[in-house]
């Protein structure tokens, strides 16, 4: 080795801190390099023995590169003390002593060997980037370590060029060790713009174009993703000097089209790479010395409530554009282009947010529950999974068959079965399905094109097609034979279709055909959610089909079906019997007045099929009919007098004589119909049955038999003075009476009901009110003088004495009177 790297003065600290303690941080800028040379350093540690170091890279591409590029400083092919182990690859022997792999793998082997009694350290590297395996593969590390290697522990490195360093201090009970330098400068060129996103490609463009004039050497561009990296290209096109090669780097590219990438270029020849985020970290492309960074990060965003994952586009972080600066001066004196201000740059978000907090989180659920835990905070976690996100994958393993309950995380057979497998959930039960169906070599097929990830390059949605694309790559029948080897061997004698298999693992991406929209076809998933198809797709005119793969931008309020198979609706029914529900419904119509029913079949949010009833079950008429009356009020009921009366006493016991009798006010009438009024609506099926429904029977129902005998203390009636027995009225806040005045002499208290005076209405001989009162004494004392002047002589016929005290209560006239 004989480039002196910046590490090289940090490693004596770093050796000693692992000599002493069991756990060290390592924080180096970019270009320091901490992957090409720590690892290294370990090799004649007294406490490696015969042992393995274990090294974490984020990405299949990074671990590969920096196992070649650890080999080749000792001067080995790679397999000998240096190997790697990435999906479905791998290579290393009996004296390999530094494996590189990526941390599904490591994931794998704790849950195989717990104690890893044959690893002395795992190095978790651009840890910043905090991927899902990344924080599950730390978490059980340190629980491990904790219940298998007490007398000989476990040591943990963890190492960036950015950390959110004091969560990770708590845990390792360490302070950093910080290494400053990085190899080379990179001088920062701020062209102090204000952009909007969708101006940003523009920009770029020039700027490239600016930096190949103004600089040497090739150019590494970073954008949110292969839409703006299309949009770049297109902008670039024909407008690059003849010695310059343009280059995209992205995710869905074969393992051998990125290797090509990040290949020197030819002797003088300079090429331009579009990138996305995966040369952020870890890979270093030969020849670069110039970032262009758009800014911008694209990110994956899981919705608990939809299970839906949406992509969204934000500012990129300090953190992620320090790394994105850092790959300009990994091998020489570089150049950093940014469109907008210094000053702006110290606004951003010093990190962006760990994907554990973003993704969905069913296969590390899965492989907790295959660990033996049960709740979240058994863990350590540098941040805990958000509670939303793992509700939402317990009920997803549920539904597909692989926890018990949504409630624990007690594996099911067949989860038992399936943890095992070095696959997401979904295509686990996928393969698990086929092998008993007679459908595996489909299924295979299926699943190893979705493992590897569904390129975007073939116009069509449908699986057929995709797979026909796929299999022109050598590293097909590699996913092929892999997969192989993980099938279940337990046939069933019942077949079912691929379509039947895929429903099974993807029963919450059922899509109905809705209709066309411009030239688009719209679906609606069991999950609720919207999708688009293009007309022109072969399967947009397939009243179902399963959504196996699909996505979208936060802006639009749709996803895009990117990989579907069609269904036929016997097969859904067969394949997700469990799952269906049959619901009897029945609804008020208004233009024939009465009730129509109809069978609805359900899966999830979506309606599959409905069919007439001719027999509406009664259940379904109380249901319907209720539903009615929320929402056209209870003014469509029929409340005679008697009703009302009924239940102005009811609600006038609630206030005034017991608070346990029940509240007869519109809002709890309405929210217990069902209660009340369900029992006596059998056989209403016409709005005019309905309308004449009385309604006195069904308010006593409110009452239990106490509170029925309760409220006959609130009488109906009360006796006055001429022996008449008036009518109560109880719908205000005191009882009422209303009375003909005459009826009234002699009486000077008012009557009591619960506790409350009762207000009397004195009426004249025509029954028009003349006075309200609820002290009769004042009003015979003071108001009755003027109420007599002015009455006698409209009324003569009717009793006016000067004294109501001492005159007959009567409710007749003087002639009655004086012939009785």
């Amino acid at each position: 080795m004989t480039t002196v790297l910046p590490i090289y003065s940090t490693i004596p600290a770093l050796q000693s801190q692992l000599n002493q303690h069991h756990e060290a941080i390592l924080e180096a800028a970019p270009g320091a390099g901490k992957t090409t040379a720590v690892p290294l350093a370990f090799l004649d540690a007294n406490w490696l023995g015969q042992r393995k170091i274990v090294m974490l890279e984020p990405r299949r591409l990074a671990a590969k590169s920096a196992a070649k590029r650890l080999a080749d400083q000792l001067g080995e092919p790679l397999g000998q003390r240096v190997g790697y182990q990435i999906r479905q690859e791998g290579k290393q022997s009996a004296n390999t002593q530094i494996l590189v792999v990526t941390e599904g793998i490591l994931t794998r082997m704790l849950q195989d060997d717990p104690s890893l009694d044959d690893v002395a350290l795992i190095i978790f590297d651009e840890f910043h980037e905090r991927n899902l395996h990344s924080d599950l593969a730390f978490a059980l590390s340190l629980q491990a370590r904790e219940l298998f290697r007490e007398d000989d522990p476990l040591k943990l490195l963890v190492m960036s060029a950015t950390l959110d360093s004091e969560r990770l201090t708590e845990l390792l009970h360490c302070e950093p060790i910080i290494c400053e330098g990085r190899q080379f400068p990179i001088t920062m060129r701020y062209a102090n713009l204000s952009l909007k996103q969708q101006d940003v490609s523009l920009q770029i463009a020039k700027q490239v174009q600016q930096a190949l004039r103004e600089e040497d050497g090739s150019i590494l561009v970073f954008l949110p993703g292969q839409r703006e990296i299309r949009t770049v290209q297109n902008l670039l096109e024909n407008q690059l000097p003849d010695n310059t090669e343009l280059l995209s780097l992205f995710g869905d590219m074969s393992m051998t089209e990125q290797e090509k990438v990040i290949a020197p270029a030819p002797e003088k020849q300079r090429k331009v790479v579009l990138a996305t985020s995966i040369a952020q970290t870890s890979l270093t492309i030969e020849g670069i010395r110039v970032v262009i960074d758009s800014g911008l990060s694209r990110e994956a965003r899981f919705d608990a409530k939809t299970a839906t994952t949406r992509l969204h586009t934000r500012r990129a972080s300090q953190a992620e554009t320090i790394q994105r600066a850092g790959r300009a001066g990994r091998l020489q004196a570089g150049v950093c282009y940014r469109w907008w201000s210094e000053e702006q740059q110290h606004r951003l978000a010093a990190h962006n947010a760990p994907q554990i907090e973003l993704e969905d989180l069913s296969h590390l659920v899965m492989d907790v529950a295959r660990w033996g835990v049960q709740e979240r905070e058994e863990l350590d976690w540098i941040s805990l999974p958000p509670l939303a996100h793992w509700q939402q994958a317990k009920s997803l393993l549920t539904q597909l068959g692989l926890l018990e309950t949504s409630d624990s995380l007690a594996l099911t057979a067949d989860g038992e079965a399936l943890a095992s497998m070095p696959l997401p959930p979904r295509l686990a039960r996928l393969l698990l399905e086929a092998s008993r169906r007679g459908e595996a070599q489909s299924a295979l097929e299926a699943a190893a094109l979705l493992y590897e990830g569904v390129s975007k390059q073939h116009q069509d949605s449908n699986l057929h097609n995709a797979i026909t694309y796929a299999t022109k790559g050598k590293a097909w029948q590699r996913s092929i034979n892999a997969l192989q080897r993980h099938l279940p061997n337990n046939k069933s004698d019942r077949s079912f279709s691929l379509a039947a298999c895929l429903a099974t693992a993807f029963p919450d991406r059922i899509a109905m055909r809705q209709r066309q929209q411009g030239g688009e076809t719209l679906f609606k998933l069991s999950n609720g959610r919207q999708a688009l198809l293009a007309n022109h797709d072969s399967n947009a005119n397939s009243d179902f089909l399963i959504a196996l793969e699909l996505g979208g931008h936060a802006e639009r309020d749709a996803d895009w079906l990117y990989l579907t198979w069609p269904i036929a609706l016997n097969e859904l029914e067969q394949a997700l019997a469990d799952q269906i529900e049959i619901i009897e419904r029945c609804e008020w119509d208004k233009a024939s007045g009465g009730l129509v029913g109809a069978a609805e079949t359900w899966l999830g949010k979506l309606k599959l099929k409905q069919e007439r009833l001719n027999h509406l079950p009664d259940s379904a008429v109380t249901m319907a009919t209720c539903h009615y009356i929320r929402q056209q009020g209870l003014n469509v009921l029929n409340w005679d007098e008697d009703s009302l009366a009924l239940r102005a006493r009811i609600q006038f016991a609630h206030r005034h004589l017991d608070p346990s009798m029940p509240d007869a006010s519109d809002e709890c009438l309405l929210e217990r119909l069902e209660d009340w009024l369900g029992p006596f609506l059998t056989g209403v099926k016409r709005i005019q049955q309905l309308e004449k429904l009385s309604l006195l029977d069904p308010l006593m129902v409110l009452l239990d038999w106490p509170q029925q005998q309760s409220l006959q203390t609130l009488p109906i009636r009360i006796p006055v003075a001429s022996g008449s027995n008036i009518k109560v009225d109880y719908q205000g806040e005191q009882p009422v009476i209303r009375v003909k005045l005459q009826e009234m002499f002699g009486e000077t208290q008012s009557p009591m009901i619960a506790g409350q005076t009762v207000k009397i209405e004195l009426l004249s001989p025509a029954q028009r009110p003349l006075a309200v009162t609820m002290d009769l004494a004042f009003f015979w004392e003071e108001s009755y003088p003027d109420v007599r002047k002015e009455m006698r002589g409209r009324y003569p016929k009717h009793p006016w004495p000067e004294n109501p005290l001492t005159a007959e209560a009567t409710a007749k006239t003087n002639r009655a009177l004086r012939n009785s």
